[in-house]
């Protein structure tokens, strides 16, 4: 005979796998057995899922589906601490792959860094545990509310984590889509925020699909067996994908804006800041500028790119560095915009500016606003870190969008500038084109980070910005990713070479066009800004209030009502 403290470790122990909630007091669900199976299965499919859905693995169809096995689970009401510990151990090694290029920089911040991602990750799943299981026996409209309102807390928490503790915004679930244009239009509306809505609603509505076929009973209706969730989730991917039609991408008026010669110097970290090397990269850098716009000549390249900080000397504050900058452009008679570093009273900003034959350095010039933290500065909330990360140089941030003035033989430009990871914070993107710009330009150095991912990834958040925005980018990396994405999403050229992909010493033309009908002309997304992100929070409370006051099959209760009423 079995002690009470014994049969009740067992049900606890049972709990686990069957998958009952013993705080909550709901009866475990019939077992078969093989429940430890979703122990395994549910969180190890979820995290393959996920991180082959993003550059470098580019499986963009997988985020269609990712999370179908954890929500699956969800439904029956796994054990908290066992769901919500799983679901943790899996989003906190997806990320570490995902960012497992960074480890170049430094792998014990990789992997603390990759655990607070995976705490975003886990805390939806978290959300999910809690309210899908709810929904079964509800009417269509509380369903509904409830699959847009945990839609929308996707969303917010991507938000959150772009925005706390100096920002991350790495890898939204929109960027899975970078190589698949079509999706992506609603950007231009909902920001890509927007995307990522309508990929997790699928999840959610395919969830609920598979989950009717598998518990189907045998003499239902017809229309009992219809998922309109599923149904509903499809409408949006379909109408997300029709975005190039009521765009009106297929009455393109191109225009041509400019051939310029991207250079990439591919110098190496060790060596780019190392003063004994310092003549040999400048001769490398000159030499390479020097070439390119030889073979441009053919085909008529009116300006050259160099990427950030290209050379370790400063355009302004040192007479030899603006010496040597300026006879360079000389030296090829055209103009060079470039990545550099200026000194003014004493502070060292990082900058994209521009040198001319005729006027050497051009000003304005536009100061990176968003520094990499731990990497250019220290924080001030955690001062104590200084002793961990020395930096000889702290670098200031910039406080304005400015734009550039580019004259090109009778055209006159206003280039938006982004220094480094800054396009993959939308609203400084935003900020840059309501200052009227006509095309942006992306100065970067992801030689730090190896030959992996990272420039891909870091690509994929240009594609976003340039929907977003409706302006073409042009990209220039130190060793890669360079060349340029039109405003609808479409990667134009990109520099690579067979064998060595993109990451190479090299340069090459590039030919900028334009949909002239999008000439100083701002998006919907541009003008009014994350209204989409505002209508998610909206989404969430009413998911909770549909719970809330609604009764299984919908019903509300009276006391539901009179509460609402009071």
């Amino acid at each position: 005979m079995l002690r009470p403290q014994r049969v009740r470790r067992r049900l606890e122990l049972g709990s686990v796998f069957a998958g009952s909630d013993v705080e909550s007091g709901e009866p475990p669900p019939a077992t078969t057995g093989y429940e430890w199976v979703w122990l395994v299965i549910a969180p190890l499919s979820t995290g393959i899922l996920y991180v082959v859905a993003f550059p470098p693995f580019n499986l963009p169809e997988a985020s269609y589906v990712f999370a179908v096995p954890l929500l699956l689970w969800s439904y029956n009401r796994p054990a908290p601490r066992v769901y919500i510990g799983l679901t943790l151990l899996a989003g906190w090694v997806s990320w570490c792959i995902l960012l497992w290029w960074l480890r170049h920089v430094t792998l014990v911040g990789t992997v603390i860094l990759s655990g607070y991602l995976g705490l975003y990750f886990t805390a939806w799943f978290a959300l999910v545990r809690w309210a899908l299981p709810q929904i079964d026996r509800r009417a269509f409209g509380v369903r509904l509310a409830v699959l847009a309102g945990l839609a929308g807390g996707w969303v917010i928490l991507e938000h959150l984590r772009g925005v706390l503790f100096t920002g991350f915004p790495w890898l939204p679930l929109a960027a899975s889509q970078w190589e698949r244009s079509t999706v992506l239009q609603i950007s231009a509306y909902t920001g890509a925020a927007g995307v990522t809505f309508v990929l997790v609603f699928f999840n959610l509505g395919l969830t609920c699909y598979v989950r009717r076929f598998l518990h189907r009973r045998a003499g239902s209706h017809w229309y009992e067996r219809i998922c309109g969730e599923f149904y509903v989730a499809l409408l949006l991917l379909l109408a997300s994908a029709s975005g190039l039609i009521w765009t009106g991408a297929f009455g393109l008026q191109r225009q041509e804006l400019f051939t310029g010669v991207v250079v990439q110097p591919y110098i190496r970290q060790d060596l780019k800041w190392a003063p004994e090397e310092l003549q040999r990269n400048l001769r490398t850098v000159e030499q390479q500028t020097v070439f390119a716009n030889l073979n441009a000549e053919v085909f008529g390249g009116d300006l050259v790119f160099w990427p950030e900080s290209v050379t370790p000397l400063v355009v302004k504050g040192d007479a030899e560095g603006r010496v040597w900058h300026e006879r360079v452009a000389r030296e090829i008679g055209k103009p060079i915009m470039m990545g550099s570093m200026v000194v003014e009273d004493e502070s060292y900003y990082n900058v994209v500016c521009l040198v001319t034959p005729e006027s050497g350095l051009v000003e304005p010039y536009y100061a990176k606003r968003r520094l990499v933290p731990f990497g250019e500065y220290v924080p001030r909330w955690i001062p104590f870190m200084t002793k961990f990360v020395p930096l000889e140089d702290t670098f200031f941030p910039g406080r304005l969008p400015q734009a550039i003035p580019l004259q090109l033989s009778d055209q006159s430009f206003r280039v938006g500038a982004l220094v480094c990871y800054e396009d993959a914070f939308a609203s400084l993107c935003r900020d840059t084109v309501r200052e009227n710009v006509d095309f942006l330009f992306v100065a970067t150095n992801n030689a730090w980070y190896g030959e992996e991912g990272g420039a891909y990834q870091h690509a994929a958040h240009s594609v976003l910005r340039a929907v977003e925005t409706r302006r073409p980018v042009v990209r220039c990396g130190n060793g890669g990713w360079s060349g340029w994405i039109d405003e609808y999403g479409n990667v134009r050229e990109v520099l690579e070479r067979p064998g060595q992909g993109i990451y190479f010493r090299g340069s090459d033309l590039i030919s900028v066009s334009r949909d002239r009908r999008w000439a100083r002309r701002q998006s919907f997304y541009v003008r009014f800004g994350d209204w989409f992100v505002s209508l998610c929070g909206a989404l969430i409370l009413g998911a909770y209030f549909a719970l809330r006051f609604s009764r299984d099959g919908g019903a509300v209760s009276g006391d539901a009502l009179r509460r609402i009423c009071a």
